[in-house]
């Protein structure tokens, strides 16, 4: 009994014709990537509306609380600006990973170098991202804590203890994402 013979060639797509499909890839990428900031945009027009109709539908003398609104108008727009750029930060990443395979004829070593370097600035843009989503909901804490004691006579001492405790936490966040990335940045020096 003969064993048929197997081909030591590699069975696949030849080179060429991905490197055919990759400017294609890059190219949708980057048009769903705008049809996504084009439907965020519709989105926080669509809120900040919403937002106005609302104001101008409970503004009486009777109805405490109308900063609500504002500060729920602002933070549906950090929330748009946040997705913006993580959609921006996918489209960075795939047009690197496009690059990467337009280069694969290079060493593996360069290859998992710049794929490491890729997850280490991915990493970083995502560390920022949520620094800055803290310091956006750190200097909203400290508007909601000033406009309640204005507004409903909130008592200093509680109101300056519930804000320190805020900061803390904001801080210790803060702390702990650094603390999470200490290792990547020491494999990169």
């Amino acid at each position: 009994m003969s064993t048929p013979k197997k081909s030591t060639k590699a069975a696949g797509v030849k080179p060429e014709t991905l490197e055919n499909f990759i400017p294609l890839f890059s190219k949708n990428v980057a048009r769903i990537a705008e049809l996504q900031k084009k439907s965020l945009e519709i989105a926080a027009q669509q809120n900040a509306e919403f937002v106005e109709t609302c104001k101008n539908a409970f503004d009486s003398p009777e109805t405490p609380g109308l900063f609500f609104f504002d500060l729920f108008g602002q933070t549906f727009d950090k929330v748009v600006e946040a997705q913006k750029s993580a959609i921006d930060a996918v489209v960075e990443q795939s047009h690197a990973a496009a690059d990467l395979a337009k280069e694969r004829a290079a060493s593996f070593g360069k290859v998992a170098e710049g794929v490491n370097s890729l997850f280490r600035h991915t990493v970083e843009q995502s560390v920022a991202a949520q620094k800055k989503g803290l310091e956006y909901f750190a200097e909203q804490g400290k508007t909601t804590c000033e406009t309640a004691k204005k507004q409903f006579k909130v008592p200093t001492p509680f109101a300056d203890a519930f804000q320190t405790g805020f900061d803390v936490l904001i801080e210790t966040q803060k702390t702990i994402l650094d603390l999470a990335t200490r290792p990547l940045k020491q494999t990169a020096a």
